[in-house]
Order: C-alpha cells, then structure tokens, then sequence
C-alpha cells in the first residue's frame, strides 16, 4: 500500500490500495515530493484586508433661472 499526499490535503499522509493511487495519480491530485523535502501544514496567506465602499463624489447641483421679479 502505497503512503500518499493529496493536493487537498498535503499535510496528511494517508494509505492507499494501488488502484486508488492511480486514479488519484490520473486525476493529478497527489502532491509531487521532490529531493524527499518535507511538505510544511496547509497554510494560507491572511486575506488582504477589504477597503471599505467610498462615498461616490456628489456634483455640485446646478441652479437654474431663479424667479426673483
């Protein structure tokens, strides 16, 4: 039985039959391990803050011709 990684879940090592390995492999989920370097635990970048909604710029109302006679 072969002892894997997933690209779902690289931090966890997990035991397959050799039919599961290969459909895994053909489906192109199993996490690459190069020189035998150790995979470090799922971590995500913190999400970039978001920049509240602006006001939207208020034009000048235009006045018209005042009646003023």
């Amino acid at each position: 039985m072969p002892t894997i990684r997933t690209t779902m879940r690289p931090d966890q090592e997990i035991d397959v039959d050799d039919a599961e390995y290969l459909d895994l492999q053909r489906q192109g989920l199993l996490v690459e391990e190069d020189s035998q370097e150790d995979v470090p635990p799922a971590t995500a970048a913190p999400a970039a803050p978001e920049v509240p909604p602006q006001p939207a710029a208020v034009a000048p109302k235009k006045t018209g011709p005042t009646k003023e006679s």
